[in-house]
């Protein structure tokens, strides 16, 4: 059983892969380049990882922040700046951390810079959105010996997500002098804070961010199946925010790796000189804003007509040109213990949701789900409400629906769930709000289902896990705190002489190389 292997397992990580490389830029050759261009959705709202939010975020905080251990292929897990870990059980763990390691600026990455940094993490101050990903509801003590090479976890309460919620970059450690001026850190302007494998070295909102590789870094990790190729000592990422630009500038020799979630893809069926990979760990649903003084606070009616409103088959069909697909819960259909009981979803019926006739509320979603949050507005304008739609950068739409307020409505959510685990996506929508530490931005804890995630998390039966889940989906389902829509499939293009490795669902932009 998958969590309970993990519970069980210890994993030993030695040095891996060094980079190598001459020439430079984009369509130059892998032959000849030490360079790779990647494309980002949006600018980065910030360089600490304790603070991701969005995609980008998580993006840069994985090649800047190397974390405790790393997701592999299967639902495993490798050493990161941890070299192996034990479980005693669901509380209490222990981390051997690898000799020899430093931060950007020679400080040596010792158990106490480690205990340090996910101490602070795991602060209800910090405010990190991962945090109950993490740790649910726990508090967490860390303890660490530099004479023994250690840093022991113990957790208020048993939380068995917590080593896969260490991979999450947002548990990156951060070395001192980050932690000593986190306002610098968070501007990307320590340039000691480091511990991944790259360095920012450039920043130009809206143009280009450049990474330089740390000479000598060596702490790679060691996969399962081990990474092919070199590390690019430049990479240069550009946002673009729409799909079709992508596809044009890796086409053009302008962009050697991007990721494309539409009919875009097409473009590159059959050319020989692109390499492709797919992932569905986006989903999309609807969120409702349950806030004192909402429209939809204590008003399951007007949720549920909300529901009846729309179509996530024509709402998957439009953001994903025809190539996702529905869902029954938060979570893809390919997560252990997801909902497939589609009585407890609202089906679409248009004459109930004639119960919108009147209601005037404002709905928040990413410019990558554009035409979805024009799909959502038009369905319930034509159900009689009157409805004002913004579709906003990727960091100004997290900013907006994780500061708690009455601002928005309804958000067409976009969920990357790094995890893979059903219990990223149920606390979006139950457990502590964003506004108090916790990812659920519907603002309503709801208690019972919440409950249920709870004692999901001290199991490591999968089958006492999978019981528990169920609970918490009916819950939310039956309350409709949220309208699930469908998945985001999104397809990785490298061209030929870069790869990129996806562990599952889950895209490592760490292991992005050059190949030989």
């Amino acid at each position: 059983m998958f969590r309970k292997s993990i519970l069980a397992m210890t994993v030993v990580a030695a040095a891996g892969l060094g980079a190598v490389g001459c020439g430079a830029g984009a369509g130059a050759g892998a032959e000849t380049t030490d360079t790779v261009n990647m494309s980002l959705n949006t600018d980065p709202a910030t360089f600490d990882p304790a603070l991701a939010k969005g995609g980008d975020d998580f993006t840069v905080a994985r090649l800047l922040f190397d974390t405790v251990v790393r997701k592999d292929s299967g639902n495993t897990l490798a050493g990161g700046i941890a070299s192996s870990w034990r479980a005693e059980d669901a509380a209490h763990y222990t981390f051997t951390i690898r000799g020899g390691l430093s931060c950007s600026d020679g400080t040596p990455i010792t158990p106490s810079v480690v205990a340090a940094s996910l101490t602070r993490f795991a602060s209800k101050e910090t405010g990190s959105s991962a945090r109950t990903l993490a740790l649910g509801s726990a508090t967490a003590t860390f303890t660490a010996d530099d004479r023994a090479g250690t840093v022991k976890a113990a957790l208020s309460a048993p939380w068995s997500d917590f080593l896969t919620g260490l991979t999450l970059p947002q548990t990156g450690i951060v070395c001192p002098a980050g932690l000593s001026d986190v306002k610098g850190l968070a501007a990307g302007k320590v340039a000691g804070a480091f511990s991944g494998p790259y360095t920012l070295t450039s920043s130009q909102p809206a143009v280009s961010y450049e990474l330089t590789l740390r000479e000598g870094y060596a702490a790679w990790p060691t996969f399962a199946k081990p990474l092919e190729g070199v590390a690019a000592k430049k990479l240069n990422l550009t946002p673009i925010t729409d799909y079709a630009t992508i596809a044009t500038q890796l086409l053009a020799g302008s962009l050697d790796v991007g990721v494309v979630a539409d009919e875009n893809v097409a473009r590159f069926d059959g050319n020989a000189g692109f390499s492709t990979s797919s992932a569905s760990n986006t989903t999309t649903y609807l969120l409702f804003n349950e806030r004192p003084g909402t429209v939809f606070a204590d008003r399951p009616d007007l949720r549920a007509a909300v529901a009846q409103a729309v179509d996530p088959q024509a709402f998957s069909d439009i953001i994903s040109g025809k190539q996702g697909s529905t869902m029954l819960s938060v979570g893809s259909a390919k997560l252990a213990c997801v909902n497939t009981d589609r009585s407890l979803l609202k089906a679409p019926d248009p004459a109930a949701a004639k119960k919108l006739a009147g209601v005037r509320f404002r709905i928040v979603g990413t410019t990558l789900l554009r035409g979805g949050n024009d799909y959502i507005a038009e369905a319930l304008r034509n159900a009689g409400a009157t409805v004002t739609v913004d579709s906003l950068d990727n960091a100004n739409w997290a900013t907006l629906t994780t500061a708690g307020g009455t601002d928005w409505d309804i958000n067409v959510q976009g969920d990357n769930n790094q995890m893979g685990t059903l219990t990223s996506s149920l606390l979006r929508v139950m457990g502590p709000a964003t506004e108090d530490g916790g990812r659920n931005k519907t603002g309503e804890v709801n208690k019972e289902g919440y409950g249920f995630v709870i004692q999901a998390m001290s199991e490591i039966d999968r089958d006492a896990q999978c019981a528990a889940l169920q609970s918490a989906q009916k819950s939310f389902l039956e309350r409709v705190d949220a309208v699930p829509l469908s998945t985001l499939p999104s397809t990785t293009v490298a061209a030929d002489g870069f790869g990129i490795r996806t562990f599952d669902d889950y895209l490592d932009p760490a292991t992005l190389r050059i190949l030989k």
